[in-house]
Parts: structure tokens; sequence; C-alpha cells
């Protein structure tokens, strides 16, 4: 069944990449899930983007609680990387190496390292190969329920430089943390920072004497933290979320992929409650980063005055 496809024009200078967000339901069939990247990326071929997107866990679905924990590391062992060699290739060899159309998809996956598995972000171009630990990125901050099952990855954080600016990634939880997106725009000095989320929208937070109440807590926190890690690091952010609900679990996803400017506004954001792909044309990924900080830059101010605590037997006093 095809996708609709909302589509915007940035601007008109074709040099620029044009990228599409999958803003999709992802099921626990591994077969079905498959299918419907394959039919993403002939889409993506047929829309001549140059950088295609995928939520997290877009080959497996995302975890679900259950009884046993066999239950849930076979089901992620089905669709690990490892053995999904062939169809990993096949993506790669479809698309260009000849600087036009698609170049880059940005895809995430369960992978296993020795006995270990890890909740890997991968990159896949026709120009080198993604199984180099190098170009793999690794979710750091696991929340309890991946805890039982994938491992940590280490601080090693990822940056790719394209022809069109410097890309650092995240994934889903990763996003809360202030540092890590800080870490990429001060310290690596990324362009855009990429976030692939199977990130829920169902949680509730009411103050009844102020007479404000949500049932979409999470999916606050989303819109809110792409928004302002855009605006705090002065570059892109780029998020690309599940949507529907969980068939094991019942679980809500808050969709929402979208593309936060550097100023923190958002320039383009898919459905909360269907499937869409979102198309975002000749996007100015270094130009626009460079002339909002003209303005204002946040950088020159915190290298000047920020300075890490030491950790050297001092304590916070409380005065009376």
């Amino acid at each position: 069944m095809p996708f609709r496809i909302v589509e915007r024009i940035y601007s008109h200078v074709e040099e620029r990449p044009s990228i599409m967000l999958a803003n999709i339901h992802v099921s626990t069939n591994i077969q079905e899930n498959l299918r419907k990247i394959e039919q993403v990326v002939e889409m993506a071929h047929e829309q001549e983007v140059n950088i295609l997107i995928f939520p997290e866990f877009c080959v497996t679905g995302y975890i679900w609680e259950a009884e046993n924990d066999k239950e849930i590391i076979d089901h992620l062992m089905e669709g690990e990387s490892g053995r999904l060699t062939s169809w990993m290739n096949n993506l790669r060899d479809s698309m260009n190496g000849d600087g036009r159309g698609l170049e880059y998809i940005f895809l995430n996956n369960a992978r296993l390292v020795g006995a270990d598995l890890y909740n890997s972000t991968f990159v896949l171009n026709p120009n080198f190969d993604y199984n180099q630990e190098s170009i793999i990125y690794d979710k750091i901050f696991l929340p309890y329920n991946e805890l039982r099952y994938f491992k940590r990855g280490s601080d090693k954080r990822m940056a790719i430089d394209t022809k069109w600016g410097r890309f650092g990634f995240l994934t889903c939880y990763d996003l809360a943390f202030v540092e890590l997106a800080r870490e990429y725009a001060f310290t690596d000095d990324v362009d855009a920072i990429v976030t692939l989320s199977a990130w829920r929208s169902e949680a509730i937070r009411e103050y009844p004497h102020m007479n404000i109440r949500t049932d979409h807590y999470y999916g606050f926190l989303w819109n809110l933290m792409n928004a302002s890690k855009a605006a705090y690091c002065q570059v892109w952010s780029i998020g690309v979320n599940a949507v529907g609900t969980h068939d094991i679990s019942g679980s809500m996803f808050w969709g929402g992929s979208g593309v936060w400017a550097p100023s923190g506004l958002q320039i383009l954001q898919a459905s909360n409650m269907k499937e869409e792909l979102i198309v975002i044309r000749n996007l100015d990924i270094t130009e626009q980063k460079f002339r909002e900080k003209d303005e204002f830059d946040y950088r020159i101010d915190f290298q000047s005055v920020y300075r890490k605590m030491e950790e050297t037997g001092r304590y916070t006093r409380y005065l009376p």
C-alpha cells in the first residue's frame, strides 16, 4: 500500500540535500517490516531524495514485556543485523555512488558483538562498509527495559562528514541528555544531529488547581527536546520516530518525525497518528547554521566561561 508523502521545498538550490523521514508503523513481524523498508527505499529512489532515515528498531519492532527473557532474545536474534547481511547489501547496492539520488540510508537494528547485543545505528552508503565500527553508533543511554537485553554503548559518539555537512547521531532516550548533544555540537562541530527513535506518546501529567493536564506527556517531551536540542546547540535537529500502536504491548508511539532549525523552530513535522513519508527538499544544512550563529553564537560565551567541575572532595554548602 503506498504511503502518503508530505513534501516541502526549503530552497531552490538543488545542490543541497533532499531528505526523507520514514514516519512509519513498525510491527513485531520481521518479514513484514523488511518488506515495508524495501517499499520505502523504492519510494525514496522515485522521489530522488539523497538521505533516507528510518526509526529505531525498524527491523524487529520495539521490545515488549515478556515473562521469559528468551522470547525477546530469540526475536531480536531473528532480526539481528548479522543475519541480514544479504538484505542490507541489497539496500546498499541499490543506492547511487555517483553523487545523485539516494546516497545514504540511516537505520537502526539489534547487533550481536561476541555474546552481547547492542542497539545500533548503521549508515548505508555505496562507497564504504557499513560494518566498520567507526561508522556504527551504539545507543549509550538505555531505559530499564532495554538494559535487560542490550549492553550499553561506550561513550563513543559517531559523526560522519558528507558533502552537505557533518551529521551526529543519537538514539531515542539519548535525546534526553543535554551533555551528549552538546558534545556533538561543541566538540565534534556537527551541523545536524539525527535521532532515530521508538518514542512513546502516553504518560499523564496534571496540575489540577491550574486546570492543566496532558495524556501525552512523552509526546510533549519529544517535541520539546528536539526543539531545545536544536536551539541550545545551534544545530539542525532531525528526528525520526515510529508511529502507531505496538501490536503486543499496546503502547502508542508518538510519530511526529520532523526537522527543527538551529533556532529551535520547527520546520516540518509528520503526523502523530498516521504513517507518512516526509520529504524536505534542498535543505540548507551548513549555511543556515552559520547565518543563525552570526547573530548570537552561544559557543563563544560557553567556551570562555564554562569550566568542568573537578572531583576533589568539594561539596555543596547549604546556608541556614
